[in-house]
């Protein structure tokens, strides 16, 4: 395997330039006052973008059964490879979208489970421009009531924080996979805030913000409070060069959670983890139980 060095591109247009201003205007003000830069950045923060989706994952989603699940009064995109055999949910990160779990889906197929993937809100092809990571656990526990019984879930990046939040308090599977999960939200705002050149008073009043909006201390999701009492397996797999969400953080989350296997790859990043056929094999293998 080989590590690709993360490249940091420059500038080329005047969205680019717009968005370098707006940024020099954020910091400015919160010189002045961090209370309304910390309402901006909270603004910011529950804003998503969407990639666009590469042909391989529009001919891999053309091979499944579209369906709308419908979560909290949202129809959700929805699509689920094979026709029998044990369901396994599997759940996008931050930004993401379920389309990009398809070579994990279909190589389950292959074994005889199920796969179901979605988008969440404000992903994919869902509807909305802002989410949240409570939102996002509300989802999954959603879609995975309406689905039924559940052999597994397999969770990517935040996907796999709001899934361990979503199954805090009752089970949704049987087994659980985490690839490259994060271990406290507040990896994402301190990480957040230092990429917009934030000062640390202004990332206080972020979390105080979301904590007040969601009414959640955020250290109740860190994984030493909210995994100490699970007892179903779980595989946790990360790369030990994720410049995203670092090795640490997914290797604190199995010390967290009795009983969990860490998996570590070398070279794969944050992304390129989920099309691996030696991670897929992996995941395969411990849904199968072994």
């Amino acid at each position: 395997m080989t590590v690709t060095p993360l490249v940091t591109p420059r500038p080329q247009n005047s969205t680019n330039g717009r968005l370098s201003l707006a940024l020099r205007g954020l910091r400015l003000l919160a010189a002045a006052s961090p209370q309304l830069t910390g309402a901006a950045a909270e603004r910011l923060f529950l804003s998503t973008r969407r990639r666009p989706r590469p042909a391989a994952e529009h001919e891999a989603i053309e091979r499944a059964r579209a369906f709308v699940v419908t979560v909290d009064g949202q129809e959700l995109p929805a699509w689920e490879w094979g026709r029998s055999g044990p369901r396994v949910l599997l759940v996008h990160g931050w930004e993401g979208r379920g389309a990009q779990l398809a070579p994990l889906a279909e190589a389950l197929v292959e074994h005889g489970f199920r796969a179901v993937a979605f988008d969440a809100p404000g992903h994919g092809d869902a509807p909305g421009s802002r989410s949240s990571f409570f939102e996002v656990a509300a989802t999954v526990r959603g879609v995975a009531e309406s689905l039924g019984e559940l052999h597994a879930i397999v969770a990517h990046s935040m996907g796999g924080a709001a899934t361990a939040w979503a199954s805090r308090d009752r089970a949704l599977a049987t087994r659980y996979v985490m690839i490259a999960p994060p271990a406290d939200l507040r990896d994402f705002t301190r990480g957040f805030t230092r990429m917009l050149g934030l000062p640390r008073e202004v990332g206080s009043v972020l979390e105080a913000r979301l904590e007040r909006r969601f009414g959640v201390p955020l250290a109740d999701v860190a994984a030493e409070r909210s995994v100490a009492h699970r007892h179903e397996p779980l595989l946790v797999v990360h790369d030990t060069k994720d410049r995203e969400v670092p090795f640490s953080r997914g290797e604190l989350l199995a010390k967290s959670w009795p009983g969990a296997r860490l998996a570590a790859t070398h070279g794969l990043g944050h992304q390129r983890i989920l099309r691996d056929d030696a991670v897929i094999a992996q995941v395969v293998r411990f849904v199968q139980g072994a």
